[in-house]
């Protein structure tokens, strides 16, 4: 039978783990950030290469490289390995790895047409992009304990065109920058050969893995209490029987569009914003990052598209709405966290504003005000625990949008030895709902200084949205 162009055949499936007698059993206990991502969902990534050359040719020479280096950045990064132990209280969950521990590899094929699935100039069916997405494999019991294996890669070869990567990970063993650190030192072995480990040994950049560092601040302490409560509540709320974590069944027709901004674009941007602050506005936390004004241009043109589409928020310009950053609890003035650290080390923050205030004629400048400071506050200032949970309260009463990665990791120099990614994106935004809307930020492919910006919504509301864009950095650049 001829193989659909929207669908793919399996051509392999085997088990990668690090080479055996590399690693000892090791268990690694949850922080605050950990525990807060064990309810999200899975982070999702596909990166798409050119290879030029037949299947057979990519099965007998990408194939086994790819996983020979996979199986040494596995030594390095083993907690992917590993699984997650999810525990009844008041036992404390923990990451787990037990040699011998390893990670599914699929390898497929596909008759797709490859230039539609990497097009950004209009939306894309985001049932396209999930055949290339790998599945975590269900969890299992062992006792009373729920046992959640980590990660899944697949890798889909489109005959004589280019291949695919396609990573699914648990959210809870892993944020942004150690995926980005696991991405590159994976690639970076496939291309330059096993001596690249020496290299990050003598530069100190292997993953570190002590959480006594996190877990003896006195902000930890404080709200770990609450953060397991809220764990241990939200398992239990669970169902008996596991959902599939993945977003097919959920999708319901809905359309990805992407847009890019160059340097220049960014840099007219920022100057629009801040030439709407300067003559009277003095507060020394005003910060207009290329991330917080994206932030900001993206949220109020989506939500004007909302508005004009006449559906939940017509009537009701006096509501509030969010918008949800996160911040790497690396960087932070009162934290020592190597940069290296492995785990989630994020640090939310909330902007709350009225509606109308967004949809006037200043709304994005508004925008890129309130979340500017709160990106200040977030580098500048101690977490304070009673008002997150506040923030964090408030914020599920309203609508709100939220942000997954960030331009700083930079995953287009992610090179296997083949050249950077023609296109990638976490296709985990998929996940946006009526309440939640998640939008995704990287770096651009041929701007190290520009962005990449990932949306999800109904074609209808995407057009819309993409209209508004347009207008909006007409408005801008005109200026």
């Amino acid at each position: 039978m001829a193989q659909s162009p929207n669908t793919i055949k399996v051509l392999q499936q085997s088990m990668v783990s690090p080479p055996i007698g590399s690693v000892p059993t090791t268990s690694l206990p949850m922080t605050i950030s950990d525990l807060h991502m064990c309810t999200t969902p899975p982070v999702q990534w596909l990166g798409f290469y050119d290879f030029p050359h037949s299947t057979q040719n990519f099965i007998e020479t990408i194939v086994p490289s790819l996983k020979n280096s996979l199986s040494l950045a596995l030594k390095l990064f083993f907690p992917f390995a590993g699984n997650f132990m999810s525990t009844p209280p008041p036992t404390k969950p923990y990451i787990l790895y037990t040699d011998g521990n390893s990670i599914p590899f699929t390898v497929a094929e596909s008759l797709a047409d490859l230039d539609h699935l990497i097009m950004f100039t209009y939306p894309r069916v985001v049932e396209d992009l999930q055949p290339f997405v790998p599945k975590l494999a269900p969890p299992r019991l062992e006792g009373n304990t729920r046992v959640f294996p980590l990660m899944a890669l697949q890798v889909t070869v489109f005959p004589n065109l280019g291949f695919c990567v396609g990573v699914t990970f648990n959210h809870c063993v892993s944020d942004g920058a150690s995926f980005d650190h696991f991405m590159k030192t994976w690639a970076s072995i496939c291309k330059n050969g096993e001596d690249y480990v020496t290299c990050l040994q003598n530069e100190n950049s292997l993953p570190f893995y002590d959480r006594s560092l996190l877990n003896n601040m006195e902000i930890e302490k404080r709200m770990e209490p609450f953060a397991l409560k809220v764990f241990w509540d939200s398992t239990l709320a669970q169902k008996e029987e596991y959902e599939d974590p993945s977003h097919e069944n959920q999708v319901d027709h809905k359309y990805r569009f992407t847009f890019v901004m160059d340097r220049a674009q960014i840099e007219r941007l920022k100057r629009w914003v801040k030439n709407q602050f300067h003559r009277n506005d003095s507060d020394q936390s005003l910060y207009f990052s290329t991330y917080v004004v994206t932030c900001a241009l993206t949220w109020v043109c989506f939500l004007k598209s909302e508005v004009d589409g006449a559906n939940s928020f017509s009537g009701d310009e006096d509501g509030l709405c969010n918008f949800a950053i996160t911040a790497n609890n690396r960087n932070l003035l009162e934290n020592l966290i190597p940069k290296t650290y492995f785990g989630n080390c994020l640090r939310a923050g909330f902007v709350t504003m009225k509606k109308r205030d967004l949809l006037g004629a200043n709304g994005i400048a508004y925008a890129a005000k309130a979340i500017g400071k709160e990106v200040w506050e977030l580098k500048n200032t101690l977490l304070e625990p009673e008002k997150f949970f506040q923030d964090l309260k408030e914020a599920s009463r309203n609508q709100t949008m939220m942000v997954a990665g960030s331009p700083k990791f930079g995953l287009y120099e992610t090179d296997f030895g083949w050249g950077r990614p023609k296109m990638m994106d976490f296709v985990s935004i998929d996940a946006s709902t009526l309440m939640n809307n998640i939008i995704s930020l990287c770096d651009m492919r041929d701007d190290k200084y520009g962005i990449q910006v990932s949306l999800v919504e109904s074609r209808a509301k995407l057009e819309h949205f993409k209209a508004l864009l347009e207008e909006s950095l007409r408005m801008i650049n005109s200026a």
